[in-house]
């Protein structure tokens, strides 16, 4: 077309009609007058003859047009052919294509009732008002206002930078497994962030938290990195999403599939499959960011970072961390790049994609906050620092369960079926596609690796290049080197190159299933780490082993072994003589813990508590280690293997009680109570104990006051206990074994283990119901001790606080506990 530059994307389209040689004997001669004028391109090639029926061809290039030209007579409205393909065209434009359709009329004939009846009566139509060029004196007068008309397009097409509808679909995939398609809009979380700022004066590095994506863009240029599966392309592609949506000028690179070689040619051709609009005039735009995804360690990819500094004024990397320490930390090129580190979400957030999720199932019954706190319990069973990070992914992959997406023929635990799915995730991004036979390969080569690594000296199990050369040079089992290559792949593999396992649950994985396996074979080394579960690696192994097999002398075994721990001490029965050691920290509590905050800020807070708690998981570990290495006679070795045991067994009901008879259900809940209210009685017991400790560190250090270091001891004896309680509580409430564990409560009825079944009851119902309250107010009549009452009402104010429910029955539970109900403002969510 005349003044339209030659490297713009513009097609024209025509249609026709075949049944009357009038009417085409008049549009060959209005084309072909089009062609002189140079209004319309040759493509005589590509063509649709006349009298041509419509074919595949025709439904392609209209899907490649940018503006389609209809020359509408009498014969065109009365062509169903010809009709067809001004409804195809005007369904390409409702799909969201960048589609400009110009009518252009022929000949007098009821155009207007045509565009009426498909709501297109606000569609321009040329010459200008719809004037037929057969009604003009002068026929040129009439071209030149339809030159004018599609040069106009033209203009407007070329300034119009949106996005391409099928690029959009592509970048809003989500990489992770479904039923059903995902949008990365419907679940995605930022993830918080550090940047490190060295400061040129004294060296230091300064650490600035990042929480939002306009903190990051305002960076102008940063290189993200962050763990495997962090989130770093949800991100990379998040960003692009939020610019476009902000109309900013913005390109999106994935540098595993695009070819830097040609420099400025590679942001062109992406510009073209991405955007409509004239490159020419988009790039002269200010403010344009780059975003390049999956950096690796490539010269040519350095070269072309620092390259694109000259053209974009904000550019974001993404890359993983083991590539950024290897190779761009100290990149001096790289120099005025911000590093910006990707860290595990909060709980808070973690809470936050869970609601997302569950708000895209199917689910039929509404999503209370009870309901909620039962699937983050099973995802914070999976998500814990030893072994799995917070991650989006991993926080998906455990909701997997709820969605019946677990192979049904495996012969593992739901929670171990879990495990199976992230490992299967990354053998398909490896290339490793689902063939059992190839899965099983990897399998039987995985669960090889991990045993080798779990014999090397305790105190150095690693591998390196050379050891897993020679472990794959003595494998005595046929593996194809391209299968090698997979599970040893740089992005998505199982194995580092020096064979060390990306991620520790997939050791324990493949090393659990190994000892699963092969256990009458390894039957004596089982029956070590059982009786040094106080160990980390032994815990987690055994726990792994649990998923892998439902044997029940392995069950047995941790039973016997957590009954006969500090079986010198006998279960807290919490009554009124162990109790009355508490009764000033319970004076000094209000009676009434009711707010007014929303829901939500309760919840909020809730999760800042257990944030802090998670990061006083340090000094536990020191702990840990020092009970590893004092060996198996040891107070705190005791506690660490009922605390271990406890989780092992809780486990159990939780994967396997489908499998267990009754009796041993409640064998397995007796159990993990006894053993924990074992060790709230080995802390301190009673008054005696107070003040025998109080003296005794008096003696030692007498600049402390003796009653100061009492107070100090009642505080750290009740805290001790009320943790003790809640980690039994969070082992066996599980909904599925509730009865059971009634029975159990019943059977013994002590103040502790009534506690342990109302805390229990609430903690596994999804909001309060009559039923709660009828057995609260049993609770209060049987109970006339000040700590039991206390710590019941306590327990419930707080449900109350961090739970929406009907406030009739909130009321009623209010006046029970004899305190004044609060009115919650209304959540933000």
């Amino acid at each position: 077309m005349t003044n339209q530059p030659s490297n713009s994307p513009i097609s024209l389209f025509y249609s026709y009609c075949h049944k009357n040689k009038k009417y085409r004997q008049d549009m060959e001669e209005s084309l072909a007058l089009l062609k002189r004028r140079k209004l319309l391109k040759d493509f005589s090639d590509q063509s649709i003859h006349p009298g041509q029926d419509i074919s595949a061809k025709v439904r392609e290039k209209m899907n490649e047009a940018d503006i389609m030209v209809f020359l509408v007579s009498r014969e065109f409205i009365a062509s169903d052919e010809c009709m067809k393909e001004w409804e195809s065209a005007k369904q390409l434009s409702k799909k969201g294509n960048l589609l400009f359709r110009i009518p252009i009329i022929l000949a007098d004939c009821p155009w207007q009732d045509m565009l009426e009846e498909s709501s297109d009566k606000y569609l321009k139509a040329l010459p200008e008002d719809g004037k037929p060029i057969a009604v003009f004196d002068d026929e040129n007068v009439a071209w030149q206002q339809i030159y004018k008309g599609i040069k106009a397009a033209i203009d407007d097409l070329r300034k119009t930078f949106t996005p391409k509808p099928e690029f959009l679909k592509e970048i809003e995939e989500t990489e992770f497994l479904s039923h059903k398609h995902i949008k990365l809009r419907d679940i995605f979380v930022f993830l918080p962030m550090s940047c490190y700022n060295p400061q040129k004066e004294d060296g230091q590095v300064l650490e600035e938290k990042i929480t939002n994506q306009e903190q990051l863009i305002e960076k102008k240029l940063s290189i993200v990195h962050g763990e495997d599966m962090s989130g770093k392309t949800a991100l990379s592609r998040h960003l692009f999403l939020h610019l476009v949506k902000r109309s900013e000028p913005v390109l999106y690179m994935d540098l595993r599939e695009v070819s830097v070689k040609a420099r400025e040619k590679s942001f062109k051709d992406e510009y073209s499959r991405q955007f409509n609009g004239d490159y020419s005039l988009w790039k002269n735009q200010s403010n344009k960011t780059l975003i390049l995804d999956n950096l690796n360690s490539s010269p040519n990819l350095i070269e072309f970072v620092v390259f694109a500094k000259d053209f974009f004024d904000r550019i974001v990397v993404s890359l993983s961390s083991d590539v950024f320490y290897s190779f761009f930390r100290d990149e001096t090129r790289l120099a005025d790049f911000c590093e910006i580190k990707i860290n595990p979400m909060t709980r808070k957030q973690q809470e936050q994609l869970i609601r997302k999720r569950l708000a895209l199932s199917d689910r039929k019954e509404p999503v209370t906050d009870g309901f909620v706190d039962q699937v983050e319990k099973h995802v914070n069973s999976i998500i814990t620092k030893k072994i799995v990070p917070r991650y989006p992914f991993f926080v998906l992959a455990a909701l997997q369960i709820y969605e019946g997406y677990m192979p049904s023929n495996l012969s593992i635990t739901s929670q171990g079926k879990c495990y199976y799915v992230l490992i299967v995730a990354h053998l398909e991004k490896a290339g490793i596609l689902g063939d059992e036979k190839n899965v099983n390969t990897c399998f039987n080569f995985a669960e090889k690796l991990a045993f080798h690594i779990y014999n090397l000296p305790a105190e150095n199990r690693s591998m390196n290049t050379s050891d897993f050369e020679e472990f794959v040079k003595g494998y005595n089992f046929y593996i194809p080197e391209s299968i090698l290559n997979r599970l040893t792949h740089r992005d998505y593999g199982l194995v580092t190159k020096d064979g060390c396992f990306k991620m520790e649950y997939m050791y324990y994985f493949f090393l659990g299933r190994f000892f699963g396996k092969n256990r009458e074979e390894h039957k004596a080394v089982i029956e070590e780490m059982g009786r040094e579960s106080y160990v980390t690696s032994n815990y987690l192994t055994l726990l792994f082993i649990i998923h892998h097999t439902n044997d029940s002398r392995i069950i047995e075994d941790i039973l016997i072994r957590t009954m006969c721990t500090l079986d010198n001490v006998d279960p807290a029965t919490l009554d009124a003589m162990e109790t009355k050691k508490f009764r000033s920290i319970l004076d000094a509590f209000p009676k009434s813990i009711l707010s007014s905050e929303s829901v939500e800020e309760q919840r909020r807070k809730q999760k800042e508590a257990l944030e802090i708690a998670d990061d006083q998981e340090e000094p536990e570990k020191k702990l840990e280690e020092e009970a590893e290495q004092t060996g198996d006679e040891n107070l705190v070795n005791d506690c660490y293997r009922i605390l271990k045991n406890n989780e092992i067994l809780g486990q159990i009901l939780r994967t396997q009680y489908g499998s267990l008879e009754k009796p041993r259900i409640k064998e397995i809940v007796e159990t993990i109570a006894d053993g924990g209210l074992r060790l709230v009685n080995s802390f301190i017991k009673d008054d005696e104990d107070i003040a025998e400790y109080a003296s005794y560190l008096h003696k030692k250090y007498p600049k402390y006051d003796f009653h100061n270091l009492k107070n100090v001891l009642v505080f750290l004896s009740f805290l001790w206990t009320a943790t003790n309680i809640e980690k039994i509580v969070s082992n066996v409430n599980h909904p599925e074994i509730m009865e059971a564990v009634d029975e159990v409560v019943l059977q013994r009825s002590t103040p502790a283990y009534d506690l342990i079944g109302y805390f229990s009851l609430l903690d596994s119902s999804k909001e309060l119901t009559e039923k709660m309250r009828k057995e609260l107010g049993i609770l209060l009549k049987k109970h006339n001790d000040l700590f039991i009452k206390s710590i019941l009402s306590k327990r419930t104010q707080h449900y109350i606080n961090t739970h929406r429910g009907e406030t009739a029955v909130e009321q009623s539970i209010c006046s029970l506990l004899g305190v004044k109900y609060i009115p919650r403002r209304k959540s933000l969510e």
